[in-house]
Formats: C-alpha cells, sequence, structure tokens
C-alpha cells in the first residue's frame, strides 16, 4: 500500500514550499525549469538566493543546540481515506483461502509502484514487541503467532535535485469481522528507515526536518499506520473490497526552521491534506489488482 517515503517526501517538499517564499529560491527554481539558461539579472538573483541560503544553514549548523533542543516544535500530520473497489460476482464460498496466500497480502504491500517485499523469516523478540506496541497505539488486533513480517523497500520518490528512499517493516494478520464472517487484512506499519540523496541544499534540509542529522536514534516511532482491507457483502451476493487507511506522522522542527515556516497550523493542514492525497493515490491501484487476482484464482480454482 501506501509507502512512509512517498508521503514523507510529500510533506518534505510541502514544507519546502514554505522555504522557498521566505528564502527567495523561486528564481533558482525558474533558473532550473529553463535548463540553466536565464538573463544576468536572473542568474545575480539566483546566486544572491543561494547565497543566503548557504549562509543561513551554516548559522543553523553552527548553533548550540543546547540552546534550541527545549525549543524544537513538533508538526503533527494525520490523514485518512477509505476506497472502495468495484464489486466482484458471486461465489465467494473459497474467499478465506485467497486472504491466506501470503502472495495475497504481498499484492497489496507492493502497491501501485511496485515496491520489493522481502519476507521477515527469523523474527526476534524486538521486533515482536515493537509490533505489539505499534498494535496498540493504532487500536489493532492483537497479535498472533500466524502473523507474519515484511520489509518493504520503495522504488524511490525524485524530486528535482532530491530522490527519497524507504524501507519500512510491516506486520501483517488476517482477523475475521462481523460481515457475514469474511477475512480482513490488517498491516501495522512496525518501524521505518528514510534517507535522502542528491543536493546537497535540499539533504540538509531533509536531514533537519526529520531529525537525521543527529546521532542519536530517536525514541519513539515518528510514525504510525493502520490499513485495514476488508469484504463489504452486497444484496445481490456481489463484494466489494474496501481498505481504511490511516497515516500519521510527528515531524520535529528545529527552532531555528520554525523561522522560516510562518504558520503551524497552516503547515499542518498542508501536510495532512499531502498525506490524504498520498492515500488516495495508491489505494485504488492496489485493490483493483487486489481484486483482479482475486478474480483470476477464483477462476483457476
Amino acid at each position: 500500500m501506501t509507502t512512509v517515503a512517498q508521503s514523507l517526501a510529500i510533506i518534505i517538499l510541502a514544507l519546502c514550499c514554505f522555504f522557498h517564499q521566505c528564502i527567495g529560491f523561486s528564481s533558482l527554481a525558474a533558473l532550473h525549469r529553463r535548463g540553466g539558461s536565464s538573463t544576468r539579472t536572473e542568474s545575480r538573483s539566483c546566486y544572491s538566493s543561494r547565497k543566503r541560503f548557504l549562509l543561513f544553514a551554516k548559522a543553523t549548523d553552527e548553533e548550540d543546540p543546547s540552546k534550541t533542543k527545549d525549543a524544537a516544535t513538533t508538526l503533527n500530520l494525520y490523514g485518512e481515506a477509505t476506497i472502495r473497489s468495484e464489486s466482484v460476482p458471486p461465489p465467494h464460498d473459497k474467499i478465506h483461502e485467497f486472504f491466506a496466500l501470503p502472495e495475497s497480502a504481498s499484492l497489496l504491500l507492493r502497491g501501485s509502484n511496485n515496491n520489493e517485499i522481502v519476507e521477515i523469516t527469523n523474527v526476534d523478540d524486538d521486533l515482536r514487541e515493537a509490533y505489539q506496541q505499534q498494535c496498540r497505539k493504532v487500536d489493532a488486533s492483537d497479535p498472533t503467532p500466524d502473523d507474519l513480517f515484511y520489509d518493504v523497500t520503495t522504488s524511490g520518490v525524485r524530486f528535482p535535485g532530491l530522490q527519497i528512499m524507504s524501507i519500512a517493516t510491516i506486520g501483517t494478520k488476517v482477523i475475521k469481522e462481523g460481515h457475514a464472517g469474511f477475512p480482513a487484512y490488517e498491516f501495522v506499519l512496525i518501524r521505518d528507515a528514510t534517507y535522502a540523496t542528491g543536493s546537497r541544499v535540499f539533504v540538509w534540509f531533509f536531514n533537519k526536518v526529520t531529525g537525521k542529522d543527529k546521532d542519536n536514534k530517536r525514541e519513539d516511532q515518528a510514525t504510525q499506520s493502520l490499513n485495514r482491507i476488508r469484504v463489504l457483502p452486497i444484496e445481490d451476493g456481489s463484494i466489494e473490497f474496501e481498505c481504511n487507511a490511516n497515516l500519521s506522522i510527528n515531524i520535529k522542527i528545529p527552532a531555528v526552521l520554525m523561522k522560516i515556516i510562518p504558520n503551524k497550523e497552516k503547515a499542518e493542514k498542508t501536510g495532512g491534506d499531502s498525506l490524504c492525497a498520498t492515500l488516495k493515490g495508491d489505494i485504488p491501484c492496489a485493490l483493483s489488482g487486489f481484486r483482479q487476482e482475486y478474480m483470476n484464482w477464483r477462476n483457476r480454482s
């Protein structure tokens, strides 16, 4: 389903929009669009903007961390979406068998971007404990011994001058819901590792916003996500697949960077809207592929 890297990339890009407006990087964007050609005045403007940014970055890096640690602000971003597939005609007497297939869950995890999926076969106590904690936080069903774990590597999210990669560890389970005993999936994000490559300017900003410029690791998982895929029966005997997905990201912004984000509430709304757009953009394709594979499997069985 939707990857953390996609969502985080869009949020960082949205924050960069604030950054562009406040630091004067619009001239650089115009220069990039023109393939490097510009008038002498535009060149001077671009150089001046870049110079102001580099001075700002240098001053930020040289600040005493003890003076700004307590002044960090947390942006709380939340997005949720519910999407339904097209209906599937009966019969559905073997649908439990389809949901029990490991490759069926992989179809959804692969998403619309053909993410790389690797099942984790050596599950240690730390992973199980982290999984249990995240299940409680997102109000998922209790873990069971039959739950499966996957590392999901994204194909990468590219922007001009920036590429963001992510590896997300996700726990999956099959549950029974009250809808005529049909099965359902729960996908719980356990942990994720995100990194950026590309332009030094944008990588610096990404690392500052996400806290990856620090040597110490964050104590708490800053991203929580729960995806539920269930079966909805229809009166004529058909079914629909419904996905309800939510994604919550807490981003700690250093005090110095809050100076270039003029409005915390607006930034949170922009980030939340981006999360919703990301979910709504990825889920329909994944559900459609899942629906088609179910119909193909049923016809073969």
